[in-house]
């Protein structure tokens, strides 16, 4: 799938969660592998995400965690 097809989908967390929306994705330009999405959670919150916690790809993107977790263990991105 094409990254550009990602941009914008709707995040949805493992408990059906709405956790925001796909923006950007970081890359390691070494590999040229996709490190993690950047995800929009609301004015100014933001979360990366590793690839690997991408569970299906849909009309929405689902997460294997909640937006509890992702407050919890991830660091924002601002």
């Amino acid at each position: 799938m094409l990254v550009k097809k990602l941009i914008g989908k709707e995040v949805i967390g493992s408990h059906g969660d709405k956790i925001g929306k796909i923006t950007d994705f970081d890359i390691d330009v070494l590999s040229a592998k996709v490190k993690s999405a950047v995800i929009r959670a609301g004015f100014n919150k933001t979360y990366r995400i590793k690839m690997e916690d991408i569970v299906t790809v849909g009309d929405t993107v689902i997460i294997r965690l909640t937006e509890a977790d992702l407050n919890k263990t991830l660091p924002k991105s601002k």
